[in-house]
């Protein structure tokens, strides 16, 4: 899908490119990619995405948050803005963090080698004192091989020149916003090869945590 009809969609969220070259976050209806350079490039509408999700942000609830050490902690606090466990929550959390550590992946080359071994080849970056807004997605535990159980956060720098999928944080404050959607809308490519989801059923949580 292209990112020009994937804005029809969305506004803010998380996905991935082509070949798995990169992060992927939507903010304030603008596509980034952060690379395994460190680098943050905004996409044109034109690129395509094989995987995201994406929801028309629109705020039900706001948390000012104390001092976190820790993005097991983070997740705690955000526990308790969940009040459905059969909806899905896409959550927007702006502050100036004292440590983040977030990880990319370079593109993959032909014949691509499953996530797990992709990874392997993963970028690490650690940030100290950074300003910026993490864009998460929280899925129920019964959403299978289509997304990943539980939290997913990428992270995007107020100035979009750094960022990647969150690994871990701590902050002495921050503020979290969250939309809380009852279903979701899929679309599959007609090319998808027959089993391609059931087949990431068993890796999909162990490497996107």
């Amino acid at each position: 899908m292209t990112f020009g009809e994937l804005k029809q969609h969305g506004d803010v969220g998380i996905g991935t490119f082509n070949a798995l070259d990169g992060e992927l976050v939507m903010i304030d209806n603008t596509v980034y990619k952060v690379k395994a350079s460190g680098a943050v490039e905004e996409v044109p509408d034109t690129d395509t995405t094989p995987f995201a999700a994406v929801t028309y942000f629109d705020e039900d609830a706001t948390k000012s948050l104390g001092p976190t050490a820790s993005l097991e902690a983070l997740e705690q606090e955000l526990d308790k803005m969940i009040t459905d466990p059969k909806a899905f929550y896409v959550f927007r959390i702006d502050g100036t963090f004292n440590t983040i550590k977030a990880r990319s992946v370079p593109s993959q080359i032909k014949p691509y080698p499953v996530l797990s071994e992709a990874v392997k080849n993963q970028s690490i970056f650690d940030y100290q004192k950074i300003s910026g807004t993490l864009v998460g997605l929280w899925c129920p535990a019964d959403i299978g091989g289509l997304n990943v159980k539980g939290y997913h956060f990428h992270f995007i720098a107020d100035d979009r020149s750094k960022g990647g999928h969150l690994l871990d944080v701590s902050f002495d404050s921050a503020t979290a916003f969250v939309d809380q959607t009852d279903g979701f809308f899929m679309t599959l490519s007609p090319s998808t090869p027959e089993g391609t989801v059931t087949d990431a059923d068993s890796a999909i949580d162990a490497v996107e945590k």
